[in-house]
């Protein structure tokens, strides 16, 4: 289910952030305060993973990370101009930014993840190769055999505790089925 970050966790957030970093352009500040200060515009915006993706996505970095001073993208072109996303955000405010802020251990923040939304144009689990999805389902279709081989010993146990030979008959023929499934999965012709 979608939850919706609230405002006054952008806020707080944003507080925190402008606090604690310096980023490499101060044009970029400038923007952060501006979202800080402006409820409407900050409500349309979104801090998210990946904001190259976007329709209209703003990098930033700080002083001591890699990336990118800064970047903004509009509809596919890049930018470098911080002024040119200030005056964008400032026309379009009732359009959704979507920024992206590289910083220090930003993985490791709860502040940033309590934020951190699901970008729309680029899922995290777009990006897990197709193999290891398939891998994944295997060992989940093989826990839930052995889960069921487990449930079935242990009612042909009290089948055979109970004298109970029709029970004792159908579970054994049930076992059976799901045996020849798990080896099936560890010898697949």
């Amino acid at each position: 289910m979608y939850n919706r970050v609230q405002l006054k966790d952008k806020k707080v957030f944003l507080k925190w952030f402008l606090e604690r970093y310096q980023l490499k352009k101060r044009e970029s500040m400038w923007i952060l305060n501006y979202l800080l200060n402006h409820d409407i515009v900050l409500n349309k915006t979104k801090f998210v993973e990946k904001a190259d993706h976007t329709p209209r996505g703003i990098s930033m970095g700080t002083v001591g990370v890699d990336n990118a001073a800064f970047r903004f993208y509009k509809d596919g072109v890049t930018f470098d101009h911080p002024e040119q996303a200030f005056h964008e955000v400032r026309l379009n405010w009732h359009t959704e930014i979507y920024i992206e802020l590289f910083f220090k251990d930003a993985e490791l923040s709860p502040e940033y993840a309590k934020v951190l939304e699901d970008n729309p144009y680029a899922k995290w689990n777009d990006l897990v190769p197709e193999e290891l999805n398939q891998q994944v389902d295997d060992a989940m279709d093989s826990f839930y055999l052995q889960e069921k081989k487990q449930k079935l010993l242990d009612e042909i146990d009290y089948a055979l505790e109970t004298d109970n030979r029709k029970d004792f008959y159908d579970l054994t023929e049930n076992l059976k089925n799901i045996e020849i499934k798990l080896e099936n999965e560890v010898s697949p012709s």
